[in-house]
């Protein structure tokens, strides 16, 4: 009986230790605010899914941080009691935070007038919770604070106790410098900062902490009793585990996982930090809230949990269901909490819901570098990277992506988003927020940069001028339909996958790009693994990169393979694996072609860049593979060894996974993981382009020449030959003589099995037309014998034109004077740096330069894939058009010979 009767008290304990648990939101990301009509949807999704608070706190949103001493306008202030009436209609604590560390004096009685004058007016406003933030700030003192303070910690005490006691002790929450074990100096347990902010921090007031990083992986119950002892009090939680502010090329639309509802009756309470695109965040809140509601005696066990989720990473092939069989309704598992996520997910996608303005991508600021007696978990050594048992990467090649982020600090644009209801507006006296631009792992000027510190300090807060003037951000109309769509846009889709007609064995073509009506759980599971959490990739993620990966290093099997007149199992195993992977490509460009057409297109604005680049890069692997099944990759390949890192390397993976560093030392997520895999070293720039401002139907297939494309080539070339204008009136005579002088050589060697030196690729949009080509060979030298040998080939296909002294000679008769002569060889010089041959060219309708730059990126992987690292190409000096084509692609100039100048670029 006495210990049922403790069971039922620790249940009612346990009650009402949930009735008092906050469990919320704050938007505290750096980067473009959310709108008003944004958070009202929040409160109402709160509501829904039994969470209680919400924290204010965007750090770039107008008078939050640098501003912090303005009050509010009228119109500000009607949109901020707007929101606070609003969260309080749905049963949601609405939490005012302001962050005055920038520049606070702390020992002047103006500055804490100011500050309680501006707490003051937003009370007024029917706010009745407030939270002072100190996070991410210059840990000195001032020297008139010095003289009155024994340390920071007592300044930022004394203030923050006085303005909690003047607002009459209403709910209060208080974020420190050191809000992380990495940031504690020594540790939590010795720091002299947390110490006093425990000891002398009214006992009424929660202090917020993000765990023992800034992002965590996990959260223990040890941790979490260290730092309530430090503290003196049981910590809210600012979970950063979806936080994208740090990287522009990561999405998280994974679980919440990594924290066992074990530790819920530890903690005052926990507020998700998301990604900066509102609509995103529907998983990463919808999970949370499940865990709040969770029973810690019924879920599986954390650590349970966590090592599924790394066997998968690990193994990545398993189809079943990873949920263990037999758990209670009231227990949470993080894969099934996903999947009934993405159940109620699907329906936001069918609201109809306009997106104003262009695609937007977060405006994150520009980082600057890291104090490193401060933020400790940036220190690159072989004790914060080393994790037992495990072979470790080369820790240069880390460090050198971490230094790789230092930039000078800039000014943030000013963002208001309290003055309309469903725009952020910008300060025109400052850099107007960009829009969207996907950016490699290796060429973002913002990523490595950590989401609660990548905003530069300035000295002081800016100027204001009341008379400033503020804009829309992207002030366009708004768009309300899918067919509000002008930017073309590069998908580089495999409309059709085939080999060639030298080949017995060929890969399904792709008769129709979507078999369905709408989106499906099955399209969102794949969006989520594509962009899944910041120390792991989903199941479906690593898939694809297990599928690439196995291909090209087994990509010897195809070659020569019908020599001996039947298919070998491991050849017809090659061949198999492509179609799978050719049906992961499809699966990805399916799911990004149905989210093209959902209803809710401010959901679509938040997440299109992302896909968009997603699909891209997955659909150039597939263009890759392709290549790869014509047979023609010397050995080398399947030996060849780049010098990145990728999932593959040596310790890469399990120090990625371990969560020991923070994860931006791990740049661009998945896309950069495939990046990585295509042998491209040199060439990240390739990888660096923008998305389309609208959403677009246009899709772009990049495979090898097949022989008839021909024509269309040869059409391309014609079209594209006069530096001018369209050349096909100067060549009406003989359309097809700038194809065969500038292609014609590379196609009729293509016609040589045994040639493996060759590789020529075309880019064909919706409607079959050939918008771009590329030709490669790998040896310049022996190209210029084939295109000798090529010209006596076809010279009786056209007149003999003799230059006479004074003769005015057409473009068409300049190209047949010079397919008598032979062709000019490229100088020694280049041959010895730059020793691949090769053209380009794409119309000049095509605007999305991602095409070309994709179409060129498989190009070259064709030839480094041998071995060679440099290429040349040549054009006639005043060619504007093709200079400037070359340069916009990485080509400098390298020497001239004549009216030629050649141009090379590594790779």
């Amino acid at each position: 009986m006495a210990d049922t009767n403790r069971n039922v008290i620790d249940n009612i304990n346990n009650l009402n230790e949930r009735k008092n648990f906050v469990c919320g939101v704050v938007e505290g990301f750096y980067g473009r605010p959310w709108t008003p009509e944004q958070r009202k949807d929040l409160f109402a999704k709160q509501q829904k899914w039994g969470m209680n608070c919400y924290l204010y706190a965007p750090k770039d949103d107008y008078k939050h941080r640098a501003n912090w001493r303005e009050l509010y306008t009228v119109e500000e202030a009607e949109h901020l009691t707007a929101l606070i009436t609003e969260a309080r209609v749905h049963g949601v604590t609405f939490f005012y935070a302001i962050s005055p560390g920038l520049d606070i004096t702390y020992s002047s009685q103006k500055e804490v007038a100011a500050l309680k004058r501006k707490l003051e007016q937003v009370a007024q406003l029917g706010c009745n919770a407030f939270a002072i933030l100190f996070d991410d700030i210059d840990p000195e003192m001032s020297g008139a604070d010095k003289e009155i303070f024994q340390s920071f910690a007592h300044a930022q005490v004394s203030v923050t106790n006085e303005v909690f006691t003047h607002l009459a002790q209403p709910k209060f929450m208080f974020c420190p410098t050191q809000y992380c074990s990495t940031r504690a100096v020594p540790n939590v347990q010795t720091s002299e900062y947390l110490n006093t902010i425990g000891q002398k921090l009214a006992p009424e007031i929660d202090i917020m902490w993000t765990g023992p990083k800034v992002i965590s992986k996990i959260l223990s119950v040890e941790h979490i009793r260290e730092v309530t002892e430090v503290m003196r009090r049981p910590p809210v939680i600012w979970d950063n585990l979806h936080a994208n502010d740090y990287d522009q090329a990561r999405l998280f639309l994974g679980p919440y996982c990594g924290r066992s509802p074990d530790l819920i009756p530890l903690l005052r309470g926990v507020v998700t930090n998301p990604n900066c695109e509102y609509g995103p965040n529907f998983i990463a809140i919808h999970t949370l809230a499940q865990w709040s509601r969770s029973s810690s005696l019924t879920s599986c066990d954390n650590n349970d949990a966590v090592s599924a989720d790394i066997r998968l990473e690990t193994e990545g092939d398993d189809s079943s269901d990873d949920c263990p069989t037999g758990l209670s309704p009231n227990a949470y598992h993080p894969r099934r909490a996903l999947r009934m996520a993405l159940q109620d997910w699907l329906e936001e996608f069918n609201h109809n819901v306009s997106a104003y303005g262009t695609i937007q991508q977060p405006q994150i600021p520009t980082p600057v570098p890291i104090l490193p007696s401060v933020n400790t978990c940036m220190s690159l050594t072989s004790t914060t990277l080393a994790t037992p048992g495990l072979p470790q990467p080369n820790i240069n090649i880390l460090a050198e992506a971490v230094q790789d982020t230092t930039f000078n600090p800039t000014m943030n644009p000013i963002m208001n988003s309290l003055v309309s209801e469903n725009k952020v507006l910008v300060d025109t006296g400052h850099e107007e927020a960009d829009t969207a631009s996907t950016v490699s792992q290796d060429a973002s000027s913002t990523s490595g940069v950590e989401p609660m510190d990548c905003n530069p300090s300035p000295a002081t807060s800016p100027p204001h001028n009341e008379d400033s003037m503020m804009i829309e951000n992207g002030e366009v109309p708004k768009v309300e339909s899918e067919e509000d769509k002008t930017t073309p846009v590069i998908e580089t889709a495999q409309d059709e996958l085939s080999v060639t007609a030298k080949t017995s064995l060929t890969l399904p073509l792709d008769s129709t790009q979507d078999n369905s009506d709408g989106l499906t759980v099955d399209d969102l599971h794949l969006l989520a693994d594509l962009f899944y959490l910041p120390f792991e990739h989903g199941r479906q993620g690593i898939t694809i990169m297990k599928e690439f990966n196995w291909l090209k290093i087994n990509s010897h099997l195809v070659i020569d393979y019908k020599k001996d007149g039947e298919i070998k199992p491991e050849v017809q195993e090659w061949f198999d694996r492509a179609a799978k992977f050719d049906e992961m490509a499809k699966n990805v460009k399916r799911m990004a072609n149905r989210l093209n057409k959902v209803k809710n297109r401010s959901l679509l604005y938040d997440i299109y860049p992302y896909i968009w680049d997603m699909n891209g890069v997955v659909c150039l692997l597939n263009s890759y593979v392709e290549w790869l099944a014509l047979g023609q990759v010397s050995p080398l390949v399947g030996n060849y060894v780049h010098g990145n890192y990728t999932w593959f390397s040596k310790g890469w993976r399990e120090v990625f996974m371990s969560g020991d560093q923070e994860p931006w030392i791990f740049r661009g997520g998945l896309t950069a993981e495939f990046q990585r895999l295509i042998p491209v070293d040199a060439s990240n720039d390739l990888f660096v382009y923008k998305a389309p401002e609208v959403p677009t139907k246009h899709s772009y297939c990049i495979r090898p020449y097949l022989p008839e494309d021909k024509p269309k080539v040869y059409s391309l070339i014609l079209r594209t030959s006069d530096d001018r204008r369209d050349g096909t009136a100067l060549y009406s005579a003989h359309p097809d003589l700038p194809g065969d002088l500038i292609v014609g050589s590379y196609l009729d060697a293509l016609e040589d099995e045994t040639l493996k030196d060759v590789a020529v690729m075309v880019v064909e949009d919706e409607w079959g037309d050939i918008v771009a080509y590329s030709s490669i060979a790998g040896n310049a030298e022996d190209q210029t014998s084939r295109d000798s040998a090529f010209r006596e080939k076809i010279k009786d296909k056209y007149p003999k034109v003799i230059r006479e002294e004074g003769m005015m000679l057409t473009p068409c008769e300049e190209l047949l004077i010079s397919l008598s002569s032979e062709p000019q060889p490229p100088p020694k010089v280049l041959v010895t740096s730059h020793p691949a041959k090769m053209s380009l060219a794409c119309l000049l309708s095509v605007t999305d330069e991602s095409i070309s730059k994709r179409l060129l990126t498989c190009m070259l992987a064709s030839v480094r894939a041998r071995g060679i690292f440099g290429g040349h190409c040549s054009v006639n000096v005043g060619e504007k058009n093709y200079l400037d084509l070359y340069s916009r692609h990485g080509f400098l100039e390298v020497t001239t010979q004549s009216t030629t100048l050649y141009l090379g670029r590594s790779f």
